[in-house]
């Protein structure tokens, strides 16, 4: 399954802290994270090769997407790709900001089925789109999981609480979260790493943003499945979101 885990208020230097596995064709071709150049922000995400868009970002601003399809319902004819939204949502100022963006893009342009997280690690706002219609949830302070077959409170995650144990590191807050998203579905009775087969886990992340994104970024991205490949560390990409930095 597409998974989010994001975790606000864990750590006191980095107020949001993710787990995201990306389930996809395995023939899809995916670029790393990158900076992507949105109207007003700067932002960093990595990119499908074939649609343009992405699943995962932050921007300069200190806002996080992420975003799952929703399984089961139809992609209409005609419809705009659901990558484009999480870039969308992060070229705005904050969270209202964003979502409101969303809407827009909605009522203007037919979407595939999709869920997005936005979140500045204090709010975070939880969008599921179905058939042009829109239902929100604005969550305060609280972990949150989603998944492309699960809403908003129908997944649990056993030991998602230890992530944010006192006195942890960041490196062991996201191994934690790393561990987790090695899940086969003997933890959880859910199948959050799927392998084999020509559809399954493609990519993974692991996020802890800091409140100014362009000074300790840490992104560990895995170009495959996180038990078969390796994560290598992008944060210093964070830099490239502070404005005047060439490209």
């Amino acid at each position: 399954m597409c998974l989010l885990i994001l975790i606000p208020g864990a750590d006191p230097e980095y107020p949001i802290l993710v787990g995201s596995n990306r389930d996809e064709r395995r023939d899809r071709p995916a670029a790393p994270p990158g900076l992507f150049l949105g109207e007003r922000r700067r932002i960093l995400s990595p990119r499908d090769r074939r649609a343009g868009g992405t699943w995962i970002a932050i921007a300069d601003s200190g806002l996080f997407a992420g975003l799952t399809n929703l399984a089961g319902v139809p992609v209409p004819d005609g419809a705009r790709s659901r990558g484009e939204i999480p870039h969308l949502a992060l070229d705005a100022d904050d969270v209202d900001g964003a979502v409101a963006r969303v809407r827009d893009a909605v009522a203007a342009h037919r979407y595939g089925g999709f869920q997005l997280v936005v979140s500045d690690g204090a709010l975070s706002h939880v969008v599921a789109h179905r058939a042009g219609e829109l239902d929100e949830q604005r969550v305060v302070g609280e972990p949150l999981v989603i998944s492309n077959e699960h809403r908003l409170g129908e997944l649990s995650i056993p030991g998602l609480g230890t992530a944010a144990e006192p006195a942890l590191t960041i490196d062991e807050r996201l191994d934690r979260i790393a561990a987790l998203l090695l899940d086969e579905g003997a933890r959880s009775g859910h199948r959050i790493l799927k392998l084999g087969g020509d559809y399954g886990t493609v990519s993974s992340s692991l996020l802890a943003v800091p409140r100014d994104p362009t000074h300790g970024l840490v992104w560990r991205y895995a170009p495959g499945p996180p038990s078969e490949t390796s994560y290598r560390n992008y944060g210093n990409l964070g830099r490239r979101l502070a404005p005047g930095d060439g490209l």
